[in-house]
């Protein structure tokens, strides 16, 4: 059975993203480590915004080569937010997290396959999948996430619609390092992109 044509409103997907990123910050732990044997006051990695970029993006076309399919030429989606304590205090310094989206056209009997050979890729790579599903008649799309267990970066794949995959990374608090600039690569200021 074909599953029907969905299409969701640019609204819908950005409060959509906006919901899954609070989500992931929440597991991530914020500005806290999650390693089992660090502590809260444990350094942050340190790490500047156009290194975070830069490894999202190879991240990223490493899953794109390996799964077989194309990164759209669109406009990649990059969100630098400043990062926020537990109880949601702010930082006093220059801490970031990175939200890094891209897509592909995959048509929807090729998106399972997509998941599939993600799951297993970055599962022999040492990743932990966080969250698997396959497109179903009750479930008509696919999603996987999976976290790095010592940069703690989270990298997913979702369908977004029968022909479209997002591929995303989500980074956790990253320290800049002291003499770096508080602005985005494309020289716009801390939480836009």
């Amino acid at each position: 059975m074909t599953r029907p044509f969905v299409r969701r409103s640019a609204t819908g997907i950005r409060l959509q993203r906006l919901m899954a990123v609070a989500l992931m910050t929440a597991a991530l732990g914020a500005c806290m480590s999650s390693r089992p044997d660090s502590g809260k006051d444990d350094p942050l990695p340190v790490q500047s915004r156009q290194e975070a970029l830069d490894r999202a993006r190879r991240l990223l076309a490493h899953v794109a080569d390996s799964t077989g399919i194309r990164l759209n030429s669109e406009p990649e989606e990059i969100t630098f937010t400043s990062c926020v304590g537990k109880n949601g205090e702010p930082a006093p310094d220059d801490r970031f997290t990175l939200l890094y989206f891209v897509h592909s056209d995959v048509p929807g009997a090729r998106q399972n396959e997509v998941v599939r050979s993600t799951r297993d890729m970055l599962t022999k790579e040492g990743l932990k999948i966080i969250t698997y599903r396959e497109a179903s008649d009750t479930k008509p799309y696919a999603a996987l996430s999976a976290r790095h267990p010592e940069s703690r970066y989270v990298t997913g794949v979702d369908s977004t619609s029968d022909v479209r995959m997002a591929l995303s990374v989500t980074t956790p608090c990253l320290m800049p390092p002291a003499a770096s600039p508080t602005t985005t690569p494309a020289g716009l200021p801390a939480g836009t992109g």
